[in-house]
């Protein structure tokens, strides 16, 4: 069977929903000679709506409901992810692969330079919930990766001052 890409995504306040298919060339990285996508392939993006800005450059996550990302006819890349959009940088993430293995990733935007990041996983649906990490974010801006400070809960780290309102 062929490997089949499938991205289905929603607007708010617009009942239709929109299927996008992918060929695995347009969904990975190039491979080398002699590697397969089954194997040996890594997406080109982290996120599901980088794809969908390829075919529809005017969407944003503010205009989304939801994504789903469907990788069918592989045995090892056979997975799904559902984002929900909440809007102002604030989103939901369910990942489930071809295992059972599962992965939510809650990221909550509390103020303009603020977010929290909880990540949890389980091996399969008959196992418990563990949390990963839960991190804080500040001056966090998703334009401009890399010049937030983060905070981790699990090494027991504290902002030490108040979030105040303008």
């Amino acid at each position: 069977m062929k490997m089949k890409i499938e991205i289905t995504y929603k607007h708010k306040n617009n009942d239709s929903i929109k299927v996008v298919e992918l060929t695995p060339e347009q969904y990975y990285d190039p491979i080398d000679e002699g590697e397969n996508y089954e194997e040996d392939s890594i997406p080109q993006y982290d996120q599901t709506i980088d794809y969908i800005r390829d075919f529809d450059s005017d969407v944003s996550t503010d205009v989304l409901e939801y994504s789903i990302l469907k990788i069918h006819g592989s045995v090892e890349s056979d997975k799904s992810i559902k984002t929900t959009y909440f809007g102002n940088g604030s989103d939901l993430i369910y990942s489930i692969d071809h295992a059972g293995w599962e992965l939510i990733i809650q990221s909550i935007r509390v103020a303009e330079n603020c977010t929290v990041i909880t990540r949890m996983e389980r091996a399969n649906s008959d196992s418990d919930w563990i949390n990963i990490n839960f991190n804080t974010g500040l001056n966090y801006d998703n334009k401009e990766a890399g010049n937030e400070t983060w905070f981790s809960a699990n090494a027991g780290d504290y902002i030490k001052q108040n979030i105040v309102i303008d």
